[in-house]
This record gives C-alpha cells, structure tokens and sequence, in this order.
C-alpha cells in the first residue's frame, strides 16, 4: 500500500514557515498617528474575520503539500491556492484599516506588518516553484499569475487599501510619485543605452584582440567593486570642477549634483556585465560556423551580422537583463546626490522615521526589477531554437 504523504519539499517548506509567520508575528501595526510608535496586531486580532478563511486555506496548503497524488495535479492546486491566499491576504489588510479609520478617524494609521511580508514572499516563492516545476505547460500558471495580478488591480483601482498607511502616503504625493518614476525609468534606460553603445562594441574588441582583453576586465571590475556611494561623492567635485573650467557644460545642463554624475556612474556600473556577456557571446560562436560562412563568400560584416551576433544574442541579452535590473536598484541610491526617482521616497520615509513612505519608494523599485527580470527572461526564451527550450 502506497503512503499518504509525500512532501514536496519548496512548497511544503515555504506555506509551513508562512502559517507560522502569520500565526506569530504582526499582520498589520497600527498607530494613533504618523509618528507614533505602532502597535503589533496579530492576523486573528484583525477586523472583519476574514482571517479565519485565511487560516483555513492556510493548513490546507500545508496539507495538500504533503500529499501523495498527481504531482502536476498538486502543483498547481497549490498554485492556485497561493494566488487565492495572496488576495485573500491583501483583503483583510485593507478591511482591517477601513474598520480601524472609521472608528478612529483619519489621523490613525495602519501598516503591513511582518506577517504580511514573510506570508507574501511565502505564497510567491510557491508560485514561483509551480512555475518551474510544469516544465514546458506553463499556460495554466500563465494564467494564473494574470488572473491573479487582474484581482490585485481591480481592488487596488476600486479602493479597497485605501485606508492603509501606504495608499494614503501615496495619495499625498501622487503627482511626485508619479513624476519620480519617469524619472528613475528614464536614468535606468539611459545608462543601460549607453552601456550597450559603449559595452558591445568593447566585448567585441575584447574578443577580437586579446591584447585589450585584461586592461578592459580589470578597470571594469575595479568600477564594479567600488561602492555606488563613493563613486557619486567622486563625481561630484570633479564634474563642478569640470563646469567651472568649461561653462558650456553648465548650459548643456551638466552640474556637480543630479543627472549628470548619476548617469555616468550608472553608466559605469552597467558596463561590465553587458562587456563580460557580449565578449563570452561571441567566444561560444563555434569556428566552424564561421569557416562555413566564409566558405560561402561572406564578409566580414556579413559574418558579424548574420553569423556571430545571432549565435551569440542570448547570452548579450542574458548581460543586458543583469545591467537593467542592477541600474533599477542602484537608480535609488542615487536620488542621494538630486538624481530624482523612487529613491526620493526612501530617503524621505528614511529621515522621517516613516515606514510607509519608504516601502512607497521600495515596493515599485521591487516590483520594477522583478518585471523588467521575467520580460527580459521571456525574450530570451523565445529566442533560443524550439529544439533548446
């Protein structure tokens, strides 16, 4: 007779550490008001008792983990549960502040505690694990994580976290938050852009001739290894510097402080994995292939473009995809020298003693990177050979 249980060891691991996150920590933390020190409130302490549907779903994700059946079947049940789990998780949040403002007015405040983080990230990293284990029938998780982002934003547009603390620190500064997020998008793509104008060309060189190969890893990996911080705090006087002896810099815009010193040493940082991955590109380009094109009277050029860079763009891409979501992260620290973006928001909540007000600049950065990560992954998967994926 086959036994009952069989752990599935990602999944089941991730919902038990999730229900005792949620059973033994803060849901959400409220306080009186902005500044004051908040108080932990546990998810079976919460309004509207939801929580007990919550916890139901909870034990039977545990439960269906350690099952013996259908391990597709599995799977995805736990997929599925995860999703209904993350809104249901959302939900009882923003009913909780709803509840909570009502009878306190607007000057109280009610945040996402711990419980709510640790069971999120738990409840993401089982369907991350679907995603991974249905090999090559992934629409059902496709639309799973679809349908589940449709009901994130539809209770987002309509209302439903309003009264949470982050949602109103948002209300407060929709037009700048809205402002800053352009702005970090456009430094993010500028320097990745010039990355690449810059980077390809030099992994190529690399390539080609050695002799450029150790002085072009070596200052890029000293540039890699120097903190962001003290790269900015370089800059700087040596950009006013520059505009002091050269006061047409001043009218293009260029100043010791903001864009200009962000955009070089974002530039600077983006470089080496867009270098590293074109010049191991065009290694991996196999000599007959080439032997063969030249064989069949193609030119140089011909064989760059029809041959090398072909067989050598999904591991330029894969760089590419290292540069964006590095930039994104490192695009924050940068609002420390007047560089603008989500940042803005993180120093302020920072100085402020405001939690909300950073995860208001936290959370897209998060969310941005995580994006940017699977859309590049996805072109990469759909450019390797059929016979490859």
């Amino acid at each position: 007779m086959r036994p009952l249980f069989s752990i599935e060891k990602v999944p089941f691991s991730a919902a038990v550490l999730g229900l005792v996150a949620i059973l033994s920590t803060g849901f959400v933390t409220f306080r009186p008001n902005r500044i004051a020190i908040g108080d932990a409130v546990h998810l079976v302490r919460t309004r509207g008792e939801l929580w007990i549907v919550v916890v139901l779903f909870w034990i039977a994700l545990v439960i269906l983990c350690s099952l013996r059946f259908n391990r597709r079947r599995r799977i995805l049940l736990a997929g599925l549960l995860s999703s209904i789990l993350l809104i249901l998780l959302m939900i009882t949040a923003g009913k909780h502040a709803a509840i909570i403002t009502e009878e306190y007015g607007t000057i109280a405040r009610v945040s996402l505690g711990p419980a709510f983080w640790i069971g999120a990230f738990t409840l993401i990293i089982i369907l991350t694990d679907t995603w991974q284990s249905c090999g090559k029938g992934k629409s059902p998780v496709v639309l799973l994580v679809l349908a589940t982002a449709a009901a994130a934003a539809f209770l987002l547009i309509s209302g439903r976290f309003d009264m949470l603390s982050i949602m109103r620190e948002f209300a407060n500064r929709r037009e700048r938050f809205f402002s800053e997020l352009i702005t970090h998008a456009a430094l993010v793509v500028s320097s990745v852009g010039l990355s690449l104008a810059l980077g390809i060309p030099l992994g190529l060189l690399a390539h080609r001739k050695k002799r450029f190969y150790n002085p072009t890893f070596f200052t890029l990996n000293t540039l890699q290894t120097t903190p962001s911080l003290a790269l900015f705090g370089i800059l700087i006087p040596i950009l006013a510097a520059a505009t002091l002896k050269f006061p047409f810099l001043t009218e293009m815009g260029v100043s010791g402080i903001g864009t200009a010193p962000a955009l070089i040493a974002l530039t600077a940082y983006s470089l080496l994995p867009v270098v590293r991955n074109t010049y191991t590109g065009f290694s991996t380009v196999d000599p007959a292939a080439i032997e063969a094109g030249k064989g069949m009277g193609m030119t140089t050029s011909q064989l760059l473009f029809r041959v090398e860079i072909p067989i050598a763009s999904a591991v330029i891409l894969n760089g590419i995809r290292v540069s964006l979501v590095q930039a994104i992260g490192l695009t924050a620290v940068a609002a420390l020298i007047g560089a603008g973006g989500m940042g803005v928001f993180i120093f302020q909540g920072l100085g402020q003693a405001a939690n909300d007000l950073i995860m208001l600049g936290a959370m897209p950065t998060i969310l941005m990177a995580v994006f940017v990560d699977s859309f590049m992954g996805g072109i990469i998967f759909m450019m390797r050979p059929k016979g490859l994926r």
